[in-house]
C-alpha cells in the first residue's frame, strides 16, 4: 500500500471532511482600455471596512473548517487499557486496541475550542474506512511509509460523552520501520505520524457520504530512554556462565516487569552485539532469545556466546580500552553502550525478517541485578604482614588471600590474573591502598580466591575519626560492614583474551569480623628476658622491657615512635612505646619496648599500685591502650582505645616457668617449722638495679586456714636475677587446724596462699602493693 507516487501524504492542514470543489468555468472579464466612469459612492470607507471584515471572516472560516480533524485530534484523551496482537502471518498481524476515549476541549486553543464544542453537538460519528491506508512518518525531513493499516470494523466515536472504544486493525509493517527505529535509538528525535483515510461518515444514523479523514501527531521519541525504563528493573535469573579460556557461553532468564498493556507472544529471535573500539565497531557476542510472552512477569530465556575479542577492543584509546569500560560499567551497574544488530531467522514472519535485515539499535543497558550472583568478599587471610612508616602512611608488604563470593553456577577456568596494580578505597574515607607498581597475583577459580603478594604498597589514612570508630567497634566484638571500591589495572592471560584492562572499578562490601576482648591477644605469649632501668624519681620511672614474643601472626614490623597511654580504671598510669618486632608463628622473637610509669595524682598512684599488685599476684588485669597524638602514624592510632588483658609473662628460658596462677615474682618458698622461719626464692627481672622490698604485713594460709604470719616489718634487698632471701622470722600456728595441717605436711609440700602488704622501691620510685599469691608450691620442713 505504501507507494511513492500516491497522493495520500497530507499534512495537518487537510480538513477532516473534505468535499470536492465545484468547477468554476466562468469567462474572465474583458479588460478594457477605456477609462471607467467615476461614480459617486455613499460611505466609501464603511463599505471598504465591511469588505475587509468579510474577507477575514471567510479566510478564518475556511481555515477553521480545514482544521476540523486536527481539533478533535488535539482534544482527544485516550487511555489504553489493552493491546492484543494475534493472527501473525507472513504479511502482517492483527491488533485489537481497547481504551477509554474522551474529548477535552479545554486543552485546545480558544479559537478552535468553540468550533470543536459546536461540532460535538453531532454527538456520535461512525467511521467506516474504505480499505487500507498508509501510516506515514516524517523524521529528519525524510518521509517514510512504515506500515499499511486496515480497520476491520467500523469505529464509532462519541464527541461528547466518555466511552470505551475497541479498534481492530490489520497491520502490515514495511522495511522502512527499521529506518524509523534506528535513528530514535541513537537519541531523541521529533517524529510526525500522519495518515489520510477515505471512509464513509455516518452522523446520528444519517449517511454523509464518503469523505477523507486526516490527521497528524507530532511526538518526540527517545529509544534509549525507553530501553532504560524497560531494563532498569531487569533481573538475570538462573545465570550460568562457562569460561574455559577460549570462549564464554552462558544461559540466563531475563525477568522484566510487564508493561501491563500489550498481550503478545514473541517468537525466538537472534541478535549480534557490537561495541565501538578505538577505530572500528567489532562484534562482541551473539544472543538468542527464546519464545516469551508479554505478561507479568516477562521471562525471556536467553543464550549467549562471547568469542575471542577483536584486538581493537583491547587497545587503550586514551581513556582506557573498550572492554575495560564495559567491565567497569557492568560491575558498577552503570550503563553499557552497545550496538544490537538483528539477525533474521527462517522461523520469523516475512515482514519481521524484512525489518531485521536493516535493524541496528544503539542501546545503553544497565542490568539492575543478577539474581544469586553473589559479589562480595567472604574473607581476607593475611599469611604475612610487613609494615614500615613512610611519613603519615604505611608501606605494606604482605601475602594476602581474598576469598570472593560468587554463584556456583559460574564456572571459570584457564584464566589467570598474574599482575595487578591500582587503588583500593575502604569506606567513604577510612583508608586507601595504593599499588603503584605491578603486584604479583594469582586467580584460583575453583577455590574462588585471589592471592596477591604486595610489595611496598602504600596505605594512606583517611578520616582519623572514622578509623577510630571502626577499630573501636571491631575490638568490642562487633562486625562492621565497610564498602570496598577497587580501581585496578589487571593483566588477564587466557586463550580468550590476553590483555591489560585499565581502570576496572566496582563496589564490594566486606564485613570486618569483630574480635572480642578476651580473644584479641589470646595467642600472645610473652617471655620476659630483662628490664633495664633508665631513670626514676618519686613520681616517675622509665625502663626498657626486653622480651621474647610469640603469636600466630607472621609479622615483620619496622615501626618506631608509636606511643600509647596505659589506662587502668579510668586513670592514665603510664605509657608504652613498642619497638620493631619480627614475629613468626610458633617461635619466640626478641623485641623491646619502653615503659614509663607516671604518677600525676594520688588517684593515679592508687590505681597503678592496685594494677601492679594484681599483676604480681598472678592475675591479669585489663588495661586500655590509647593511641597518643604525638605518636608516629597518629592518623592511624590517635584516640584508638584497645582493651588488653595483660598477658601472662614467663621468666627467662633457663629459669623455672610459673604456672598460670602463680606470680612471676615469687618462685619458691620453704617453711622451717621448728625455727619459725621462712625462706623465699624471688626473681628480680631488673638487670641493672636492685629492688628493695619492705614486707609490712604478710600471712600464709592453706584452704582459708592461717598457717603463719610475719609479726613485724622485714626488708628484703633483691639483686638482679634469682635470689634466695635470708630466713625471715614467722609466727606459725601451734594449735588447732593450722597446726594439724603443718604437722601432716612435714617433709612434703603444700600449696600456700600468700597475702602481703609491701613497699617496693626501684631506684627513687616507690609504690605500696597488696600482694595476694595463690597456689604457691611450698616445702614444709621441720
Amino acid at each position: 500500500m505504501c507507494g511513492g507516487d500516491r497522493k495520500s501524504m497530507i499534512d495537518e492542514e487537510t480538513p477532516l471532511i473534505q468535499q470536492a470543489p465545484e468547477p468554476y468555468d466562468a469567462p474572465l472579464p474583458e479588460i478594457s482600455n477605456k477609462r471607467p466612469e467615476r461614480r459617486r459612492l455613499q460611505h466609501p470607507r464603511t463599505i471598504g471596512l465591511v469588505c475587509v471584515l468579510l474577507l477575514f471572516i471567510a479566510i478564518g472560516g475556511y481555515k477553521l473548517i480545514k482544521s476540523t480533524g486536527q481539533v478533535f485530534l488535539d482534544a482527544a484523551r485516550l487511555d489504553l487499557t489493552n493491546v492484543r496482537v494475534e493472527n501473525v502471518t507472513d504479511d502482517g498481524f492483527e491488533v485489537v486496541i481497547r481504551g477509554d476515549l474522551e474529548f477535552d476541549y479545554d486543552q485546545v486553543n480558544l479559537y478552535r475550542r468553540t468550533w470543536g464544542r459546536l461540532l460535538s453537538g453531532l454527538n456520535a460519528v461512525q467511521i467506516s474506512p474504505d480499505g487500507p491506508f498508509d501510516m506515514n512518518v516524517c523524521i529528519k525531513k525524510e518521509k517514510l511509509c512504515v506500515s499499511s493499516v486496515e480497520l476491520l470494523k467500523p469505529l464509532t466515536v462519541r464527541l461528547r460523552q466518555p466511552q470505551t472504544i475497541e479498534a481492530v486493525a490489520l497491520i502490515k509493517p514495511t522495511k522502512e520501520m527499521a529506518r524509523l527505529i534506528n535513528p530514535i535509538s541513537r537519541g531523541p528525535e521529533k517524529v510526525v505520524f500522519s495518515c489520510s483515510v477515505v471512509c464513509g461518515i455516518n452522523v446520528n444514523g444519517h449517511s454523509m457520504g464518503q469523505h477523507t479523514v486526516a490527521g497528524a501527531l507530532a511526538l518526540e521519541l527517545d529509544g534509549g530512554r525507553i530501553i532504560r525504563s524497560v531494563m532498569k528493573d531487569a533481573v538475570l535469573e538462573n545465570l550460568e556462565i562457562n569460561a574455559d579460556g577460549r570462549q564464554v557461553t552462558g544461559f540466563t532468564v531475563v525477568r522484566l516487569s510487564s508493561v501491563g498493556l500489550v498481550d503478545y507472544t514473541a517468537d525466538a529471535m537472534s541478535w549480534e552485539v557490537l561495541m565501538a573500539g578505538c577505530s572500528k565497531v567489532s562484534s562482541v557476542a551473539t544472543i538468542r532469545t527464546g519464545k516469551f510472552g508479554l505478561h507479568d512477569p516477562i521471562l525471556i530465556p536467553t543464550e549467549f556466546t562471547v568469542h575471542p575479542l577483536d584486538e581493537d577492543l583491547l587497545l587503550d584509546c586514551g581513556d582506557g580500552s573498550a572492554i575495560s569500560k564495559l567491565l567497569t560499567n557492568f560491575l558498577s551497574n552503570l550503563e553499557v553502550p552497545i550496538i544490537v544488530r538483528a539477525k533474521p531467522l527462517s522461523t520469523q514472519p516475512h515482514w519481521m525478517r524484512d525489518i531485521f535485515d536493516d535493524l541496528e539499535i544503539n542501546a545503553a543497558l544497565a542490568i539492575g541485578q543478577i539474581d544469586g550472583f553473589g559479589g562480595g568478599i567472604d574473607a581476607v587471610d593475611i599469611e604475612y604482614l610487613g609494615v614500615r612508616a613512610q611519613g603519615d602512611a604505611l608501606l605494606v608488604s604482605s601475602d594476602v588471600s581474598i576469598k570472593y563470593n560468587i554463584s556456583e553456577s559460574i564456572n571459570v577456568s584457564d584464566i589467570d590474573i598474574p599482575f595487578v596494580k591500582g587503588d583500593v578505597h575502604c569506606g567513604p574515607n577510612i583508608t586507601s591502598l595504593e599499588m603503584r607498581n605491578w603486584q604479583a597475583s594469582k586467580l584460583h577459580c575453583k577455590k574462588q580466591t585471589v592471592g596477591v603478594s604486595l610489595d611496598e604498597a602504600v596505605v594512606k589514612p583517611g578520616d582519623s575519626n572514622l578509623i577510630r570508630d571502626l577499630v573501636q567497634k571491631v575490638v568490642s566484638g562487633t562486625s562492621v560492614k565497610i564498602p570496598i571500591r577497587p580501581v585496578l589495572d589487571i593483566q588477564v592471560v587466557s586463550e580468550f583474551m590476553t590483555t591489560t584492562i585499565s581502570g576496572l572499578s566496582t563496589e564490594l562490601e566486606y564485613a570486618v569480623p569483630g574480635v572480642p576482648n578476651d580473644q584479641l591477644f589470646r595467642s600472645l605469649g610473652v617471655r620476659l628476658n630483662e628490664l633495664v632501668l633508665l631513670e626514676s624519681s618519686a613520681k616517675h620511672c622509665a625502663m626498657v622491657i626486653n622480651a621474647a614474643v610469640s603469636t600466630n601472626v607472621n609479622l615483620d614490623s619496622a615501626l618506631e615512635g608509636l606511643r600509647f597511654d596505659l589506662q587502668y580504671n579510668g586513670s592514665i598510669v603510664g605509657r608504652i612505646e613498642p619497638g620493631p618486632v619480627h614475629l613468626s608463628p610458633e617461635n619466640y622473637s626478641n623485641t623491646s619496648a619502653k615503659l614509663i610509669m607516671q604518677l600525676d595524682t594520688d588517684i593515679d598512684q592508687s590505681r597503678l599500685e592496685r594494677m601492679l599488685g594484681t599483676y604480681l599476684s598472678g592475675l591479669h588485669p585489663t588495661i586500655e591502650l590509647i593511641g597518643r597524638q604525638d605518636s608516629q602514624l597518629a592518623a592511624f592510632v590517635a584516640g584508638i582505645r584497645v582493651p588488653m588483658r595483660l598477658p601472662q609473662i614467663s621468666r627467662q628460658e633457663n629459669l623455672p616457668h610459673p604456672v598460670s596462677h602463680e606470680s612471676i615474682f615469687l618462685v619458691d618458698s620453704t617453711m622451717h617449722i621448728m625455727s619459725s622461719e621462712i625462706e623465699l626464692t624471688v626473681f628480680n627481672p631488673v638487670a641493672n638495679s636492685e629492688v628493695v622490698v619492705d614486707l609490712i604485713e604478710a600471712q600464709a594460709s592453706h584452704d582459708k586456714t592461717i598457717l603463719g604470719y610475719i609479726s613485724k616489718e622485714q626488708r628484703i634487698v633483691v639483686p638482679p636475677g634469682l635470689y634466695t632471701t635470708p630466713r625471715i622470722p614467722v609466727t606459725y600456728a601451734t594449735s588447732g587446724i593450722g597446726a594439724d595441717i603443718l604437722r601432716k605436711a612435714l617433709n612434703g609440700q603444700l600449696e600456700i596462699d600468700t597475702s602481703a602488704v609491701m613497699r617496693v622501691r626501684l631506684g627513687a620510685f616507690a609504690v605500696e602493693l597488696l600482694y595476694s599469691g595463690s597456689g604457691t608450691s611450698t616445702k614444709i620442713r621441720l
